[in-house]
């Protein structure tokens, strides 16, 4: 594919599900990696991609805005990457995010079949980013000694 069918992809979010998932081959793999998602049905598919074509700011479910970075690839595979703003949202994993505007970053890398149908896609973004910008932090992993563990 190209950056023209990046494009195309990013814009069928804000347009509908049916949309976006028409993109996608009968037989699909998509992966959210950040978010421990592995979706192989496009009733799935459709029901995760709902939420981004919402149009009203008062409903808190946000106006979901992608910008594409760049693409590298081929008719076989591409690498996209993109930005992702939610404006007016209300929650976002569970955290209140009214009035606290966030964006991040992501890479998405899909492989296409012969049609030019999505059939594998993984998706990957800066979680760490969206909890600076709320206000969050993660906290730091201390990784035990070998004689901690009884090494």
């Amino acid at each position: 594919m190209n950056y023209a069918f990046a494009i195309k992809w990013l814009k069928a979010f804000r347009t509908s599900p049916e949309e976006v998932c028409a993109l996608y081959a009968d037989d699909f793999l998509f992966e959210d990696l950040m978010l421990d998602q592995s979706i192989t049905d496009k009733d799935d598919l459709h029901r995760v991609f709902a939420p981004y074509a919402n149009k009203d700011p008062d409903n808190g479910i946000g106006i979901h805005n992608f910008r594409i970075r760049s693409y590298t690839g081929d008719e076989r595979s591409g690498l996209i990457r993109w930005e992702w703003t939610p404006i007016s949202a209300a929650v976002f994993l569970g955290l209140d995010v009214k009035d606290k505007p966030f964006w991040t970053q992501g890479h998405t890398f899909h492989v296409y079949n012969e049609e030019g149908k999505i059939v594998r896609e993984s998706s990957w973004w800066d979680s760490a980013q969206v909890l600076r910008a709320l206000g969050l932090t993660a906290e730091k992993t201390v990784t035990p000694t070998r004689s901690a563990v009884g090494v």
